[in-house]
């Protein structure tokens, strides 16, 4: 049974008699807080995804637009810069993840998102095959440098902070869901499907042939100016961590405030610092939820790879024309918005993971087995909406199963970093498997194959948490019964982590 984190000095929400699930209810200041933190923070990380997801897509929609034809690029080639972004990525992810506490969000995130806006604005002048590889490991260097948000998070957010109904309807401070705060970063990414679709269908109709330019080249400037812009925004307004902001002070927020984050930052993890402790790596490579949750993100970024890379693609063999492509595109991502905010709804609604993140996977296998067995254009076209609708909701849960359930900063980060190398790997894959036009029947059923793999993996990290969980809570009662001290709990959450007897792994 999943439970609310314990003070870190006092663990008294562990106390006999005491509800660990009942929420405790908001001072005043800790609403001023959340809305501050939900007014500045939120705000500018989902852009950045946003923009992240707007440049990662793109190739795709290029392709539809004529670009592979354009440069002369073989299919092979086409699959290649696909493939390559996803090396830049994978190489720099554990260096982003622990370098986050080093360089500073604002900076790292803020020079990251201009760092990978210029390099998409470039790719509108590349000429040849070799240029467009390197500019696609470069891209995918930047992003991984932005897909620390999550862990940003942590240190604002706390693991199980669940708001009441009431609460969440009556103001923006009152409705603050910790998957939901993940939802609204990751919606993004949906948001930006539909919208890629929507810009790539009126640059196409608009901009084709303007001032000598085809209309894949003035798609990549459209999408990656904005970016540049919004880096420097992110680099002067966004928030670092709670702890930095109390040496340095803050503009936004007042002391009390300060205080108050440094609590929740406590209070979010269990432990009394969150800095770099090398020795927690292996801590996390010898945790068996890390490698569970490491083959669960895999599949889920192998399909999500798979249908941004190939989603127009799929959609004109279906029969549609090279307009009318860009727009039914948006169509799964739209579908993936409304599943992502209700599924994250319900999660935390009943502050469970496993379960919802199990449906999730369940509906995405449906849709591959729709692309697989029919031919009919409105049940491709659901087929695809199906494979979105779980895929989107899939990851958000999964790296909150990741961050909730380990304790201390470089473990936590350790463990994502894996998951993030694993995913990338694995989104390889789906940038190559997709080679056999118009049913892609190799392509479907390899990622089926990965799913049903996720699925039981879901099953095992579920069954071996409870165990655990179970086993914590019959040595605590056995304490009680005869009267023992364990003294494993006189020992702090720095030393244990999420090995402590007070720390329950939430489901």
């Amino acid at each position: 049974m999943a439970e609310k984190n314990p003070d870190p000095e006092s663990w008294v929400e562990n106390s006999p008699g005491v509800n660990p699930d009942a929420p405790r209810p908001k001072s005043k200041l800790e609403k001023r807080l959340l809305l501050k933190m939900d007014l500045s923070i939120v705000p500018l990380l989902a852009l950045s995804f946003f923009i992240a997801y707007m440049d990662r897509n793109n190739l795709g929609n290029a392709r539809i637009m004529g670009m592979q034809a354009d440069l002369h690029l073989t299919d092979g080639q086409y699959y290649n810069c696909l493939t390559f972004f996803f090396v830049g990525y994978m190489v720099f992810m554990l260096p982003a993840n622990l370098g986050l506490r080093v360089i500073g969000p604002p900076r790292q995130l803020g020079l990251a998102v201009i760092f990978f806006g210029v390099c998409g604005t470039c790719l509108s002048a590349s000429r040849n095959y070799a240029t467009i590889v390197g500019l696609r490991v470069l891209i995918g260097m930047g992003e991984a440098f932005v897909q620390v948000g999550l862990l940003y998070f942590s240190f604002w957010y706390k693991r199980d902070e669940v708001a009441t109904r009431a609460g969440m309807c009556s103001s923006l401070y009152s409705f603050h869901l910790a998957d939901l705060a993940s939802a609204v970063y990751y919606t993004s990414a949906t948001i930006s499907g539909c919208f890629s679709g929507l810009i790539a269908y009126g640059v196409d109709k608009n901009l084709d042939g303007v001032h000598g330019r085809p209309s894949w080249q003035w798609l990549y400037i459209c999408e990656g100016i904005p970016a540049i812009g919004l880096g420097v925004i992110i680099l002067f307004l966004l928030p670092s961590f709670p702890d930095i902001i109390a040496r340095k002070g803050s503009r936004f927020f007042n002391n009390a405030e300060i205080d108050m984050a440094l609590q929740r930052m406590a209070e979010a993890h269990s432990v009394s610092n969150e800095k770099i402790d090398l020795s927690q790596v292996l801590t996390a490579f010898k945790d068996p939820k890390t490698y569970f949750t490491a083959v669960i993100y895999g599949a889920l970024c192998l399909g999500i790879a798979s249908v941004t890379s190939f989603l127009p693609t799929f959609i004109s063999e279906f029969g549609f024309s090279r307009l009318n492509t860009q727009l039914f595109s948006m169509i799964p991502y739209a579908f993936a918005t409304v599943s992502l905010l209700s599924v994250c709804f319900l999660s935390d609604s009943f502050n469970t993971k496993g379960p919802a993140l199990f449906a999730c996977m369940a509906c995405s296998s449906i849709g591959f087995i729709l692309l697989m067995t029919v031919t009919n254009k409105v049940a491709l076209i659901a087929g695809t909406c199906f494979v979105a609708s779980g895929l989107y909701p899939g990851i958000i849960l999964t790296v909150s199963w990741i961050t909730i359930n380990h304790s201390g900063y470089t473990k936590r980060s350790t463990a994502f970093a894996l998951a993030q190398i694993t995913g990338q790997g694995l989104s390889m894959i789906g940038t190559q498997v997709y080679r056999h036009p118009p049913r892609y029947l190799a392509g479907h059923g390899t990622l089926l194959a990965f799913f049903t793999l996720a699925e039981v993996s879901i099953v095992c990290n579920y069954l071996w948490m409870r165990r655990e969980n179970r086993i914590k809570d019959g040595v605590a009662a056995e304490c009680i019964r005869t009267g023992e001290v364990n003294k494993e709990a006189e020992k702090s959450m720095d030393e244990l982590l999420d090995k402590h007897p007070d720390f329950r792994y939430i489901l």
